[in-house]
């Protein structure tokens, strides 16, 4: 955890200083030209900061983050203001927001159940759901997972779709007798009520993905729903 002193609170002596007597990482120094006591904090290293605790002049500022650490020292050291400090700070919250935001964006559209979320993720789901049995040494999982992915951008908020990964979850495997891969499968209202076993085309995808909704609509007594800009329900009827 680096640290830093703030000149200004410590009393700069260096015989009585405690903390520096038991940093475990030797960081501690003296400048007695400067009459200054300082802390390299490229030493500090993941250690607890037992320093902090120990301070009779509460004169050592620290933070676990690195970057918002350089933001902290110079503040400390009287290189910046208390406004700059606090605006860098901020412009610091906003990247980290951006790459947060840009992580979640990459991670795609598609759902990952496990055992322990399947039943909140898929049987306790709103929507309706499309969940894909895989496994990463399947040839034909790997083709059809980008089509996968297309399709649950393109029905984002109307259906769900949902990655199992059957080498990590063979329990969910056999619960729904997953015998080949990839598997697709339909759920609604928590019952599975159709699977097709193999790696389906785009067009089969598509077409399995608008006919599943409509059946849900039509049998709520809804009107039939629009398709994607720009998708066809497709030829390919999936039997």
């Amino acid at each position: 955890m680096p640290a830093v002193i703030e000149p200004n609170t410590c009393d700069k002596n260096w015989a009585a200083c405690f903390p520096a007597k038991m940093c475990p990482q030797e960081a501690f120094s003296f400048k007695p030209d400067e009459n200054l006591v300082v802390i390299d904090d490229s030493l500090c290293g993941d250690c607890p900061g037992p320093c902090v605790n120990f301070c009779d002049q509460y004169a050592i500022r620290y933070t676990p983050d690195h970057e918002e650490f350089a933001i902290l020292k110079q503040q400390t050291l009287g290189e910046i203001s208390e406004e700059e400090a606090a605006e860098k700070k901020q412009e610091l919250q906003e990247a980290e927001e951006a790459e947060h935001e840009a992580a979640e964006a990459s991670a795609g559209a598609t759902i990952a159940a496990t055992t322990e979320t399947f039943n909140d993720e898929v049987l306790k789901s709103d929507l309706p759901v499309i969940v894909d049995f895989w496994a990463p040494w399947c040839g034909p999982c790997q083709q059809m997972a980008p089509v996968f992915e297309k399709l649950a951008e393109q029905y984002q908020g109307s259906i769900k779709f949902v990655k199992v990964n059957t080498d990590e979850e063979p329990q969910l495997a056999a619960q729904y007798q997953i015998t080949s891969l990839p598997t697709t499968a339909l759920f609604y209202q928590g019952q599975p009520l159709d699977t097709f076993a193999g790696a389906l085309s785009e067009n089969q995808l598509q077409s399995l993905a608008y006919q599943f909704l409509s059946a849900i609509r039509s049998h709520q007594g809804a009107a039939a729903p629009e398709e994607p800009s720009g998708q066809g329900g497709g030829s390919d009827i999936i039997t």
